[in-house]
């Protein structure tokens, strides 16, 4: 009996660490105007020094996230301290960047590419790729798939107008795949 009270005291203190850190780092969502309110905490992994990343949704399936040293917005490449997923019906639509004001930023160490929009052009073909992808748990190497013309990306700048050479390319199932899972990190 002793010790059922014990896990639960222990269970009550990790959720009231779990609350804490929600509210703690919600702050840090208010820079960035199109992530609608309110918001739910999905993932935060800040270690007692404040250094992490944290992952916030909404109910229009908004993934914000950022990383933290020190409890302050990190900047990643460029100004880049913010990227905002958005999806729909199931399927990444868009991918945005901003900067610690919460302005669109780009990646200035490639095309200053800001945004980036994807076109899913045969949604049977991927969900097959996707299925090899997702038994492999994403540890696969898959053969480029980017001339079957299953997924196209389309680049935007800051300004949210195309960027000539990038305008609309393809792109592999795979490479897809690692977005939707937010496997990338500016």
């Amino acid at each position: 009996m002793k010790s059922i009270f014990i896990l639960y005291l222990a269970f009550m203190c990790s959720t009231a660490t779990m609350a804490q850190n929600d509210s703690r780092h919600q702050h840090f969502t208010e820079k960035i105007v199109s992530f609608s309110k309110p918001v739910q905490l999905v993932y935060s992994f800040v270690d007692n020094d404040g250094n992490g990343a944290v992952e916030f949704t909404n109910s229009r399936k908004q993934v914000l996230r950022f990383r933290l040293k020190n409890h302050k917005i990190t900047i990643l490449h460029g100004t880049i301290a913010y990227q905002l997923f958005y999806y729909q019906d199931g399927y990444l639509r868009r991918i945005e960047t901003f900067d610690s004001n919460g302005n669109r930023a780009g990646e200035r160490e490639s095309h200053n590419e800001a945004a980036i929009e994807f076109v899913m052009e045969k949604p049977a073909v991927y969900e097959k790729k996707k299925k090899l992808i997702d038994d492999a748990e994403g540890n696969i190497n898959m053969r480029d798939d980017k001339n079957e013309k299953i997924i196209r990306a389309k680049f935007f700048d800051e300004k949210n107008l195309p960027i000539g050479l990038l305008e609309s390319t393809y792109i592999s199932s795979k490479e897809y795949w690692d977005y939707c899972m937010r496997m990338y990190w500016p």
